[in-house]
């Protein structure tokens, strides 16, 4: 059954049920009754209480509406796949001449060389792109609310929210999932204080295109990497965005290390963590979906343990597990506007095992606490995360932490530093 008939089918019967429980039947009824009986006071009174009469009634149908578009929300289902797109939020760009200090068309050396220093050495080794930030539904530009926002930085951010924007023509509908655990209150900032709103601002990072100097040398590659193109990166990212970022934007601010997080998915999941690694005192947590760790951010984990501890940190991946095996073609891969052609990355989870078991180690041996998540037979593509984007978000902003994953999933959870 194609994906859009059984969110059709599931929708339609928690609607059904929903409509049909004696809970919403006996509701409406006292609500009837209420209100019949109020009326039945004023009628037939004097202009005063008949005006008074009108206003309860109005006031009661704006509460009626407020309920039934509340129930209605959350009535709509937490399950995978989230909904695509903006989701109610608004996207703000940052031109790169704001973060870089140049655009696409300028030559990097030149432009560095005439800065005044305002372009670091590092910052030439990536190529000026714009980067785009949601802002999510119940952000206030005004500032009236007083409401300020935690933020997540996101590695390959072009294929956090939208289809259209993600390579494969599938993205991980993040956004989606963010407006749905709102929806249901999952979503925790008391620790951060009164005045900050549980969901998250994202800054969306998106990954450099094509070729570092010699063919096949991709610049992705190397950004997401932990050599000195890696090492540019985090830096950018913490000494250039997340100052523009918290000027810009109502975010807890700088110095609040807990307001902040990171997220990647393959070499985005190694770059969320040698982001954190490098500058502890940035941020409060990451998350890495298959992640793709090297043997240089394995080993500078195990050194960084005494930074590690005080880390939220989720890890998961897919692949073939005991008798569960990654099928070679899922047709849903393909059925996609653009890219249909994408191979479908169905071996990649099984071979970064290795490499995770080996970061998990490293973890282990340093006393450091994180979430794993094994999901059977799990494929390494955008399509495959979005099945279980809601997890590494509930982990990093959910009330308790934990998030709802697929029933294959196999949970290992590090309880204390007893356990090594």
């Amino acid at each position: 059954m194609p994906g859009y008939s059984r969110r059709g089918v599931a929708a339609a019967a928690v609607l059904a049920s929903w409509l049909a429980s004696p809970t919403l039947s006996y509701c409406v009824h006292a609500f009837g009754l209420q209100m019949s009986s109020e009326l039945s006071t004023y009628r037939g009174s004097a202009d005063k209480r008949g005006g008074m009469a009108r206003r309860r009634l109005r006031e009661w149908r704006r509460a009626s509406r407020g309920a039934s578009a509340s129930a209605s929300a959350v009535s709509r289902p937490l399950a995978p796949p989230f909904p695509n797109g903006l989701c109610g939020g608004t996207v703000v760009t940052l031109p790169p001449e704001l973060t870089y200090g140049y655009t696409e068309d300028d030559n990097a050396l030149i432009a560095a060389a005439t800065s005044g220093g305002d372009i670091s050495a590092g910052a030439i080794l990536l190529p000026p792109r714009p980067i785009d930030v949601w802002l999510p539904p119940s952000y206030d530009p005004t500032g009236k609310s007083g409401k300020r926002h935690p933020v997540l930085y996101v590695h390959d951010g072009q294929n956090a929210i939208d289809d259209g924007s993600s390579w494969t023509g599938s993205s991980w509908r993040m956004a989606g999932a963010l407006v749905r655990l709102a929806e249901r209150g999952m979503l925790d900032s008391s620790h951060l204080g009164e005045d900050v709103d549980p969901v998250p601002i994202l800054v969306l990072l998106p990954s450099a295109d094509g070729d570092m100097l010699i063919p096949g040398m991709r610049r992705r590659h190397l950004e997401y990497g932990d050599g000195p193109v890696g090492q540019a990166h985090a830096d950018f990212v913490v000494e250039k965005v997340m100052p523009m970022v918290d000027a810009r934007f109502r975010t807890v601010g700088p110095g609040r290390p807990l307001g902040n997080h990171c997220l990647g998915t393959s070499m985005g999941g190694e770059a969320s963590f040698h982001l954190i690694m490098r500058h502890p005192d940035k941020f409060g947590g990451a998350a890495a979906l298959s992640p793709a760790f090297s043997a240089p951010t394995i080993a500078t984990a195990a050194a960084s343990a005494a930074t590690l501890r005080g880390q939220t940190l989720y890890l998961d991946n897919g692949g073939d597990v005991g008798d569960t095996k990654v099928p070679m073609i899922d047709l849903f891969d393909h059925f996609t506007e653009k890219n249909w052609w994408n191979p479908g990355y169905f071996w990649l989870d099984s071979q970064l095992q290795p490499g995770v078991d080996a970061m998990r180690g490293a973890l282990d041996l340093g006393g450091v606490d994180y979430e794993y998540r094994r999901i059977a037979g799990g494929r390494h593509n955008e399509r495959a995360w979005a099945q279980r984007i809601d997890a590494p978000l509930m982990h990093l902003f959910g009330r308790g932490g934990g998030g709802g994953g697929p029933p294959e999933e196999l949970m290992i959870m590090r309880e204390s530093e007893d356990e090594i």
